[in-house]
Formats: structure tokens, C-alpha cells, sequence
């Protein structure tokens, strides 16, 4: 599901935004290829390659012998880079959570690509419509006037997506609340020339801040044979729809087995962090924040990486390879208590595991990927806001 070639899959002109910033980045930070991971500017958003692989080729074994094929929410690497070697590992297409990395992904050759969060307001539904010209766009809804409102702007641009009934099932945050609703809503899609429905989005969300696993099990499968219902009465009348779409890496390996899903959304696999850590151990730490000791007093050291550089939702950042977890956080700062018999002195270099990777890769430029402690190639970040580069303006204005 890729387009041939980075360069030649971004030729049109609302795409020059994406191509000058990765211009930019090699410029800005080409002369760290080759460089020691000593020899970076702290903080630095490190990635060991080898351990990516084996998180990758991980997941490509967990659902080895599953009808379920990967869709991974890429909001988490906000990487073109990674993205397409994802697919290139076997995914069907990714995930993404707003309309700028959605024009991101096609962008970057990236030809499937599904917008879970719903796109609501005439700027980002007309820049849906926009780039539903570029690759195969999959938007999610759960409100009869969005759906008239998307379907307005695709007919104004002669664009068309498919569409998948975005269905709560226990995390009541957004979704259809019954199976009503959401055959009202399919009712709607299916009206629409412009629209082709083609199944049902249930995320059991609630289902990943579950710390026992017996109980995670128990809700997971509760949640997705109610979406399995759902979608077998909508089936019956719209045979187009037979994608239900899910989970998370909390539940790869529940909802990655479950009957009646066809894709598996989960995404944190590939970097994880200290929250998803007991969730899905099976899987490796390979993102880093490279920091560096700024201060030791007695058996506190402070390092320079703090809510600016690491995200610290759901768990404290700690050091890898270690027990010790930070006790603090400030703004350009993390202080640790470390053991006195720690050797740990003033320069020092040590990588933080953060607390949720999604919201680390956010506040840094560029990924640093590493192979035996050397750079050996730079991804950059992109796009990190709807405005990033000029990215969405080119859009509309193309």
C-alpha cells in the first residue's frame, strides 16, 4: 500500500511543505549521521533501530495466525519514516488521529489511511475533501450532520471516502451509543454517492488503563462482541461493510484475536514507554530521551530533560535499564534519587524511558535512529499542529 518512492509520490504542490521541512531537517541536523549517541545535543529523541525491528517483527508473529491484519495509529510516531516501513513489514495502511497527518501519509506515498478521530468544522472537512483526491481516506462518524457536512464538501471537490460508524463500546467518549443509532447513521452514509461504508470503528480504550489482565481480557471481549453484533446487523443490509476496526497495544493480544475484527489499530508497540510497559511487556523499550546530568548533590541528580522534552502522562519517566524513576519534572529539568552506590557524575549521558511516548515524539524535531550508538539516520517529526510548515494552507490553497 505504498506509492513508489518518497520523492516522486510528493510532486504536487500543496505536498511542498512536507518535502522542504525534511529538506530542512537533513540540513538542520545532516551532521549528526555518524556522530556517537555522546556526541548529541541533549535532550535528543533517541530510536534503536534493531530493537524497532523486533518490536515490528513481534507484532507481525502476534497476528501471524489472525484473520486480523495491523492498521497502526501513527499518531504515536507522527513519522512518515516509520510509517512506511510498517507497511512495508506487512500493515494494510495506518491510522491517524487529524486531517494534517493524514495529508502527512500521502504525502510521504502512503496510499491507506484512516482518520479515527472525527473531523468536525468546515476548514478541516473541506481539507478532508481535499485530500480524498491523493489515496484511499477512511473517516469515522457518529452524527448524522457531520456526515451531511462531509458529504457536501466531497461533492464540492468531486472527492470520494469511505466510512466506517464510529461505535462506543464502554469508553463513552465518542461512538454511537446503540445499535440503533449506528443503523441510523449507516442509513445516512449509505445515502450519499459520495461516501461508502464499509463498517464499524470500536475502541475499547477503557479497556487499556486495566492493570489486572484477567479483567482487561473480560472487558475487552465484552466490547468487541458487542461491535461484532452491531456490525453483523449492518452487514445484513450493507454488504460494503465488513471492517470493524480497533484495539490498541493494551489489547493486541485480546482484541487482535477476537473474531469478528478485521483490523487492529495498535501503535505504541513500536517505541512503548513506562505505561504501556506491564501492559504489553512482550514488546521492548526502543525510544529514548537522551539527557544529560546537570547537577549531583549527595544522592540527587538533576537532568536536563523535563515537560518540555518528555511526556510524563500516566507514569513518571525513569532511567532505562534501571529501578530509578524520576520524582520530579520541571519544565526543562527531571530529578532523580538514585542509590549511593550509583556511579552517576556531573556530564554523564543517561536515556529516560517517558511516561507515554505518543505525547514525548510531539516536542522534538527530529528522531534520532540509532544502530550500535551511532546515528545513522534522522526522521523527522511532522506535522506536529494543523499549521506546521504552512502544510494545511497549501492544502487548501492547491
Amino acid at each position: 500500500m505504498l506509492r513508489s518512492g518518497l520523492r516522486s509520490a510528493s510532486n504536487q504542490d500543496w505536498a511542498k511543505p512536507f518535502r522542504n521541512y525534511r529538506d530542512e531537517i537533513i540540513q538542520n541536523y545532516g551532521k549528526c549521521i555518524g556522530k556517537e549517541l555522546d556526541e548529541l545535543v541533549t535532550p535528543a529523541l533517541i530510536l534503536d533501530r534493531a530493537i524497532l525491528n523486533r518490536n515490528i517483527n513481534k507484532m507481525t508473529t502476534a497476528l501471524a495466525d489472525s484473520k486480523v491484519v495491523l492498521r497502526p495509529h501513527t499518531k504515536v510516531q507522527k513519522s512518515t519514516d516509520l510509517a512506511r516501513i510498517q507497511i512495508e513489514a506487512g500493515a494494510i495502511g495506518v491510522t491517524v488521529s487529524t486531517i494534517w497527518e493524514a495529508a502527512a501519509m500521502f504525502a510521504s506515498g502512503v496510499e491507506s489511511v484512516l482518520i479515527a478521530n472525527l473531523v468536525v468544522g468546515k476548514n478541516k472537512i473541506d481539507s478532508l475533501a481535499l485530500i480524498a483526491k491523493y489515496g484511499d481516506l477512511i473517516v469515522s462518524v457518529d452524527n448524522m450532520q457531520n456526515i451531511d457536512d462531509i458529504a457536501y464538501s466531497l461533492k464540492k471537490y468531486g472527492s470520494k471516502v469511505s466510512v466506517l460508524i464510529d461505535l462506543d463500546v464502554g469508553l463513552a467518549r465518542c461512538g454511537a451509543r446503540s445499535p440503533q443509532e449506528a443503523m441510523k447513521l449507516a442509513n445516512q452514509v449509505a445515502s450519499h454517492p459520495n461516501m461508502l461504508l464499509k463498517g464499524i470503528q470500536a475502541y475499547e480504550g477503557h479497556c487499556m488503563l486495566e492493570p489486572n489482565p484477567e479483567v482487561r481480557v473480560s472487558l475487552a471481549n465484552k466490547a468487541m462482541d458487542y461491535a461484532g453484533s452491531v456490525l453483523e446487523q449492518i452487514a445484513a443490509k450493507y454488504p460494503s461493510a465488513i471492517v470493524l476496526s480497533g484495539g490498541g497495544t493494551g489489547t493486541y493480544n485480546i482484541t487482535g484475536k477476537h473474531p469478528s475484527v478485521t483490523e487492529l489499530q495498535a501503535g505504541s508497540f513500536v517505541f512503548m514507554d513506562s505505561f504501556h510497559g506491564n501492559l504489553a511487556p512482550i514488546f521492548e523499550i526502543s525510544l529514548t530521551v537522551l539527557a544529560t546530568v546537570t547537577a549531583r548533590h549527595k544522592n540527587r541528580i538533576t537532568l536536563d530533560a523535563g515537560r518540555k522534552s518528555i511526556g510524563i502522562d500516566f507514569a513518571p519517566p525513569r532511567i532505562k535499564n534501571s529501578d530509578l524513576v524520576a520524582n520530579f519534572c520541571a519544565e526543562e529539568h527531571a530529578i532523580f534519587d538514585i542509590h549511593s552506590e550509583d556511579k552517576i557524575h556531573l556530564g554523564d549521558r543517561l536515556e529516560l524511558v517517558s511516561g507515554y511516548a505518543p505525547t514525548t515524539v510531539n516536542l522534538h524535531d527530529v528522531i534520532f535512529v540509532i544502530e550500535d550508538n551511532k546515528v545513522v539516520e534522522l526522521w523527522p517529526v511532522f506535522p506536529r499542529g494543523p499549521q506546521d510548515k504552512g502544510f494545511l494552507s497549501s492544502l487548501q490553497n492547491s
